[in-house]
């Protein structure tokens, strides 16, 4: 319909913008930063607890889940894990999508 009135349409096309740390061309976003120096200046754990206190059995091989009950799990196991992952407060605010021992 619009070609027979005379009129043409253009695709839409995503322009380019020089990085303003790195000066890579890259897709424009809110920083004008690339991915890279993003992350190199952004902490996304910001307000994120970073330690907490787990109470280790040797002789039983049992974590203390506050107040008074113990878990048994191996070391680096996916119940383990969890376990540490839950002590954390403030996760409820973010979306963890992978998590692993290092």
């Amino acid at each position: 319909m619009a070609q027979e009135a005379g009129m043409f349409t253009v695709p839409e096309t995503i322009g380019s913008v020089l990085c303003c740390k790195c000066g890579i061309l890259m897709q424009p976003n809110a920083a004008n930063m690339c991915a890279k120096c993003l992350l190199s200046e952004v902490d996304i754990t910001e307000g994120l607890q970073k330690h907490v206190v787990i109470i280790h059995c040797p002789e039983c091989e049992s974590y203390l889940q506050p107040p008074r009950t113990w878990i048994k799990t191996q070391l680096e196991s996916k119940e383990l894990l969890t376990f540490c992952i839950k002590r954390l407060k403030n996760l409820n605010k973010v979306h963890l999508v992978h998590a692993e021992f290092i």
